[in-house]
């Protein structure tokens, strides 16, 4: 229990204490002057209102691109599902800032692949396409975002209660009107969820917001806390702006929950009852027509857009004239940055996962299994860091850091501590899943029989807990690696990771080896996600060790 308090203490109280403490006062004395200057002046004042739009506009799309395909892989017998369920799968474990980056070198105005085909070979500049803008910006984070809303939509379209779509059906409805009128609504809590998820990713990402809003000068909220750390950083003001990003996250979450409860969406009762599947016609087609574009879109031209960057000696319209793979060998083999941050970001990520597990196995064992007072106080604590954006986790961690007599800002500990904190209700709730799976009296009977707590847990809850703790080391893994928004403001020149070397080349004008720089990085998720998923099946095949009798 002390360990497990500790920690919290640490990764997330303490930090965003100090926050609120920064934001409040200045050389030690109490102010409001940092909100004063946060609401009052035009450049936070325009920022905000650009990461507000920026979220509702990726929130809509993201439901609209979402919804039909969940509605066309859940209900109807639309054709190739496992083919649309890998599309959203990839888009999510893509990182947006790479997204970005493709798009950048498809549509960027004068040098974009598409745009210079269409107005050099086609002679229409009527119908380029400026990325650098909030329409590019909406595009690029929505392609990301809207698997939340595909993946909450489609479980709960699985768990409608058919006897109502077959209630408006004897009534004489139509399939599409039963699909809007009866079927979309009875789900309307899962397509919120997932709007609300996908309109804090989206203000909350910095990578895409500074790749492809500061070009075209749309500036938002997390840009402008980047700014801020400058010579001289201006801690209290980015403390007093992080803090708006708090309070946006908050009423966000209380609006929806103010929304559904005005009315029941129970769609689940007592009585079996298998949904039916939408027989479509011909019109199954253009529902796999709207899913390969959606495919197009998100995954095949970025990738492919980004493979044959990292393979040519100038990116343009003879691109393929001089190939080379050059670029792997210079951010692999030459470039001793790129090298150190690959090392960096394996071991940061390994390093963030296990921590957060074993935390949110300490802390879901003490809340489910113990009788400890305070134990719900904790496991509530523990998901603090779900709402908060990796800059504000930042700019809490330097405000934090910056008063104790250890000097860790700027080493791979506080980025460690960063990822820790900011993932740790992934680890906590994995954890508590898997412990609520297992019945209790398989660790009594152990007890019983002579095992002390460690044997217990060690023979007997682990090996039952490994599937769903794999799981959750792996729901870590995947973003840690690529985690850019708290990275960019605690790294230096030793503790650089991948994503911000990514950055910093693009920045330089870099292309080539940013694309070859993705590219590896792909490749080192894909083989994570493998790896780990292999390990997952491996131990939930385990058997449970016998434990002796003691006479």
């Amino acid at each position: 229990m002390t360990v497990a308090v500790l920690s919290l203490l640490v990764l997330v109280v303490l930090p965003l204490a100090s926050m609120v403490w920064g934001s409040l006062t200045e050389a030690g004395r109490p102010t409001l002057a940092h909100f004063r200057e946060a609401l009052g002046s035009r450049l936070y004042v325009q920022a905000l209102r650009n990461s507000l739009v920026l979220g509702l506009w990726t929130a809509v799309l993201s439901v609209v691109v979402g919804v039909p395909l969940a509605w066309a892989v859940s209900r109807t017998d639309a054709p190739a599902k496992r083919f649309v369920h890998l599309t959203a799968v990839i888009s999510y474990v893509t990182p947006p800032y790479l997204t970005a980056i493709a798009f950048v070198n498809l549509f960027s105005p004068n040098a974009g692949l598409i745009n210079r085909f269409v107005r050099d070979v086609l002679g229409l500049p009527g119908l380029t396409f400026n990325v650098f803008s909030m329409a590019g910006l909406v595009l690029v984070t929505a392609l990301h975002t809207f698997p939340f809303v595909y993946l909450l939509a489609a479980s709960a379209l699985e768990s409608v209660d058919a006897s109502m779509e077959e209630s408006a059906q004897i009534l004489g409805a139509g399939r599409w009107r039963i699909a809007a009128a009866v079927t979309l609504p009875l789900v309307a809590p899962a397509v919120l969820s997932g709007a609300l998820i996908a309109f804090v990713n989206a203000i909350a990402l910095f990578g895409s917001q500074a790749i492809i809003g500061l070009p075209g000068r749309v500036f938002t909220l997390p840009t402008r806390i980047y700014a801020l750390f400058d010579y001289p950083p201006q801690y209290g003001l980015a403390s007093a702006i992080s803090l708006i990003f708090v309070v946006i996250t908050v009423l966000a979450l209380y609006l929806q929950r103010r929304y559904l409860a005005r009315r029941s969406y129970v769609t689940v009762g007592g009585k079996g009852s298998r949904p039916q599947l939408v027989r479509l016609g011909a019109a199954r087609w253009a529902i796999f027509a709207f899913c390969v574009a959606v495919f197009v879109v998100a995954v095949l031209a970025p990738y492919l857009t980004l493979l044959a960057v990292s393979v040519s000696q100038s990116w343009g319209l003879g691109f393929w004239q001089h190939l080379t793979l050059q670029h792997y060998r210079f951010v692999l083999l030459e470039y001793d940055v790129t090298r150190r941050a690959i090392w960096n970001s394996l071991l940061l990520a390994s390093a963030a996962a296990t921590l957060t597990v074993l935390l949110g196995s300490l802390i879901g064992w003490i809340d489910l299994r113990t009788g400890f007072r305070g134990r719900k106080l904790l496991d509530y604590a523990s998901l603090i860091p779900l709402g908060l954006p990796g800059i504000v986790v930042a700019v809490a961690l330097i405000q934090f850091w910056l008063r104790m007599p250890l000097p860790i800002y700027g080493t791979l500990l506080i980025i460690l501590l960063a990822y820790t904190g900011r993932y740790v209700p992934l680890g906590v709730r994995s954890a508590n899943a898997a412990f609520r799976q297992i019945d209790p009296s398989l660790e009594e009977t152990a007890r019983v029989t002579g095992a002390g707590w460690l044997r217990t847990f060690r023979s007997v809850t682990l090996p039952l807990a490994r599937p769903g703790l794999f799981a959750g080391w792996l729901l870590v893994f995947v973003p840690a690696i690529q985690e850019l928004s708290a990275s960019i403001l605690l790294f230096s020149s030793e503790s650089i990771t991948l994503a911000v070397a990514v950055y910093n080349l693009y920045e330089t004008g870099a292309l080539e080896p940013v694309a070859a720089l993705a590219i590896v990085t792909m490749v080192i998720i894909t083989a994570a996600i493998a790896l780990a998923s292999r390990l997952g099946r491996v131990g939930g095949a385990a058997p449970v060790e016998r434990v002796p009798v003691t006479p």
